[in-house]
């Protein structure tokens, strides 16, 4: 369990990348140093809804090639349309990673949203207008799995380079770093909803909070 506001992102071996997925999920597939990461749930419903939550989780680890993110929720039924890199996943059924890597020096952070075909909305600016979108082709860095879905579990897994985050930054995360983030499930077709893992003070839904964001520290 994470302790309140605060989640550890704990280091992998080198070498190793974000989780592998294949066929259907369920949570007792995760093993090894994959099971020894945080889990945080995403079960903060700050706006009114029609009693629709999800169980979703979400686990980050790290090393040097790149921040590695595996994020998994139960759900019957799932919609998954969008296919463009940067386009709306989060009109698909979405689960969400925001960080901002040096918030001491810079107020940008990175939205990492993704549908449960793997299609990628990666985002980057200091708050809702003006984000710079990443577009087209992922660079060969970028990894990304998908589970299958048969009325159960869904998953994402995948890796957002360092070499990218340093390209945007000037710098390279490490041991010790202390980033801010939050983790979202949300949804805006088959059943509308918006969980967090850190709750929002916004009368709307909104995820686009930084002011919101919990502490997330690299181990």
């Amino acid at each position: 369990m994470t302790r309140k506001g605060v989640y550890e992102i704990r280091r992998i071996p080198e070498g190793m990348g974000c989780m592998p997925l294949e066929g259907v999920f369920t949570p007792d597939q995760i093993t090894g140093c994959y099971a020894a990461l945080e889990e945080a749930s995403m079960d903060q419903y700050v706006w009114p809804d029609d009693g629709y939550r999800p169980e979703a989780h979400a686990r980050v680890g790290w090393n040097s090639a790149g921040i590695h993110v595996l994020l998994y929720a139960k759900e019957e039924k799932v919609q998954a349309l969008c296919t463009e890199t940067g386009g709306r996943v989060c009109e698909d059924s979405c689960m969400e990673f925001f960080f901002m890597p040096f918030p001491e020096e810079d107020k940008r952070y990175l939205n990492a949203e993704m549908n449960p075909i793997g299609t990628l909305h990666l985002g980057i600016g200091e708050g809702r207008p003006g984000r710079i979108k990443l577009k087209g082709e992922l660079p060969g860095d970028f990894v990304i799995y998908k589970s299958a879905h048969e009325s159960a579990w869904w998953a994402v897994s995948y890796t957002i380079p360092m070499s990218h985050i340093e390209k945007e930054f000037g710098k390279r995360l490490g041991p010790g770093s202390v980033m801010r983030g939050n983790f979202y499930k949300c949804d805006e077709s088959v059943h509308p909803h918006f969980g967090t893992w850190q709750p929002i003070t916004s009368e709307k839904p909104d995820f686009h909070r930084p002011e919101c964001f919990g502490e997330m520290i690299l181990r």
